[in-house]
């Protein structure tokens, strides 16, 4: 009687435990499948942010060549106004030294 009772207890308890796990089971899914939706929506949200990512590195390049290419700019027309002073002081400096004019 006591094994009988030992024994139904025993399988009572290993069919608890199997009704227990079975039921987590099915939440355990569900909460897998939202995670693996929203990892894949991360997945999407990565793409998209690399792309954009790639738009930003371009973009601070083309501005950077600008950059360059108005300080070069900025060097050229020093240089031309220097040109220009230096070809202004030559005018005003060249009359002076001309010969009188004949009469």
């Amino acid at each position: 009687m006591k094994r009988t009772i030992s024994v139904v207890l025993s399988l009572a308890l290993i069919c608890f435990l199997f009704a227990a796990l079975a039921g987590c089971g099915q939440e355990i899914k569900a909460e897998n499948e939202k995670l693996k939706a929203e990892n894949e929506t991360l997945k999407a949200d990565i793409a998209k942010m690399k792309v954009e990512i790639q738009k930003m590195k371009d973009d601070l390049q083309k501005a950077a060549e600008k950059d360059a290419t108005i300080a070069t700019l900025t060097e050229e027309s020093a240089g031309l106004k220097k040109q220009l002073e230096d070809l202004k002081a030559q005018m005003t400096k060249a009359p002076a030294k001309k010969a009188p004019a004949k009469k």
